[in-house]
């Protein structure tokens, strides 16, 4: 093998068409001129076995190490750098190359949601727009739209927008989907304003409020009344009283004059 005024570069060599979930080997190598001297490989992935050395069919050598990995969509655009520095003159200088190579994982939607144009109460007859969105490697395919209902889902629409004139409280949610699979929001709730501009629960709870402040204010009444037969019932007794006793020195008094 000719003598080189520069290293040569190490080469990456990783599986074609990446997916999530699976495992799959990543290998650095670099030739290696003089087997006694092997060139040292780094990287920034941790390595799972020391460094090897082989022999080419053509008798040349190669020195290499390798990671196994299981992909995730945090992996895409992951970018692996190696290393090599080769020894010069017995190990008395060195030369030194790198290579990078970035990861491209394909992957099942991820963070699928939904937005809406509105915010709080809507009014009956109102138009809202729903968008749904989602993170996905190839780009999503098709949006789909269902109404939750409590025989099963309905089928609304397709697409990343849905519009349509609010009618009654309803419950909505997306699924997004391409080639690796699909995902499904989370429900969005439309709650709509009663003529009054209150909503139902709001118009419920208000009734319940007023309904105990009456029932209070009859008791405190009632109380009030009963309070006041009594302090009347003890306003009279003393009279009562008091005409028995003239009663009563009355017909003393006539006795004595009979005497």
């Amino acid at each position: 093998m000719e003598k080189k005024d520069s290293a040569w570069s190490p080469s990456i060599e990783i599986p074609a068409d990446l997916k999530e979930e699976e495992s799959v080997t990543v290998t650095c190598s670099a030739l290696t001129p003089c087997p006694q001297y092997p060139p040292e490989l780094t990287w920034n992935l941790q390595t799972d076995s020391q460094r090897q050395i082989e022999e080419n069919t053509n008798g040349s050598f190669i020195t290499k190490i390798q990671k196994n990995i299981t992909l995730s969509d945090s992996d895409d655009g992951f970018t692996i750098s190696c290393s090599v520095r080769y020894p010069v003159n017995k190990g008395e200088n060195v030369k030194t190359a790198e290579t990078q190579q970035t990861l491209s994982v394909s992957y099942s939607p991820k963070n699928t949601s939904v937005s809406i144009s509105a915010s709080g109460l809507v009014s009956v007859g109102s138009w809202v727009n729903l968008t749904c969105s989602s993170r996905a490697k190839p780009p999503v395919s098709s949006f789909s739209w269902f109404r939750i209902c409590k025989d099963g889902d309905i089928k609304v629409a397709d697409g990343d927008f849905y519009s349509f004139s609010v009618a009654e409280n309803a419950e909505y949610r997306c699924t997004a989907k391409n080639r690796m699979g699909n995902q499904t929001s989370e429900v969005i709730a439309l709650r709509i304003k009663d003529s009054n501009g209150v909503s139902g629960v709001a118009a419920i709870i208000i009734g319940i409020l007023l309904g105990a402040a009456v029932l209070c204010l009859a008791i405190i009444i009632y109380c009030c009344q009963r309070s006041k037969c009594s302090d009347k019932f003890k306003e009279e007794e003393p009279i009562y009283v008091n005409m028995m006793n003239f009663k009563s020195a009355k017909k003393e008094k006539t006795s004595r004059g009979n005497h």
